[in-house]
């Protein structure tokens, strides 16, 4: 999955929700974390999230969003992880700010009460060359009213993103790259074609289209991820492993 940046995400999220019993999960690469002003590392939806669809309402996390544009320090927990030097750690927001002052905050009252959430754990890692400061990171949630996550769970939550975070721009795609997900299912069939070497000949009888068909979709293929050639091309396929299969491609 790692050629597609959402797709990668919301599984991993996913994943992680379920193994510490978090109901909803929400994460995404930003910049200017240490600096103390994060931002999205890429305009428009730059977030993968999880666990909505079981009852939670999404409009918190829409506002948290709008609220991250406006004012970069609204949220207490996030601004007492950064203050802390947490980056690389997982911490439970009730060690970040005791239950008694969320309360009547702006992040509870316009995130966390409407979406529906109480106890959580965050964790950011950074990401690419550290200098940029960049990082992605997450915040996983449990029900109002439910108990708060253990220390094993949160120590779960540190492991997976020490695991994670140094993949991300290699084997797992950034957010700002483009995605094959993108591509049209034909123009897909020619690319994967391509990484498995065939030539324009041998796609154009492999798919049973001609060989202009074949040279316009490589084309488009070319434009939609900045690169100049095959071997531009084939070079990003290097840095993500030579994966034996293509989950946009099933």
């Amino acid at each position: 999955m790692g050629d597609d940046n959402g797709r990668w995400q919301r599984y991993f999220l996913e994943s992680l929700a379920r193994l510490v019993a978090a109901e909803v999960a929400v994460g995404g690469e930003l910049r200017g974390f240490a600096a103390g002003r994060p931002a999205p590392v890429a305009p428009g939806d730059t977030t993968a999230e999880w666990g909505f669809e079981n009852g939670f309402d999404r409009r918190g996390w829409v506002r948290a969003l709008e609220l991250l544009q406006s004012n970069p320090t609204y949220g207490e927990s996030m601004t007492t992880y950064i203050t802390q030097g947490g980056t690389g750690t997982a911490v439970r927001l009730s060690d970040l700010v005791p239950a008694e002052e969320r309360v009547g905050s702006l992040e509870f009252d316009e995130v966390h009460r409407v979406v529906g959430v109480d106890q959580g754990v965050v964790c950011f890692h950074a990401i690419s060359n550290p200098v940029r400061d960049e990082v992605y990171g997450t915040y996983l949630f449990r029900g109002a009213g439910e108990r708060d996550f253990s220390e094993r769970e949160t120590q779960i939550v540190q492991l997976a993103f020490a695991g994670v975070a140094p993949l991300i721009g290699g084997p797992l795609a950034r957010i700002a790259e483009p995605s094959p997900a993108d591509l049209a299912p034909r123009v897909r069939a020619v690319l994967r074609c391509m990484l498995e070497g065939d030539g324009d000949k041998a796609i154009a009888s492999r798919l049973g289209i001609s060989v202009h068909t074949v040279n316009q979709y490589t084309k488009a293929i070319y434009q939609h991820f900045g690169v100049n050639g095959r071997a531009e091309l084939l070079a990003r396929w290097i840095r993500r492993g030579w994966r034996a299969r293509y989950a946009w491609a099933e």
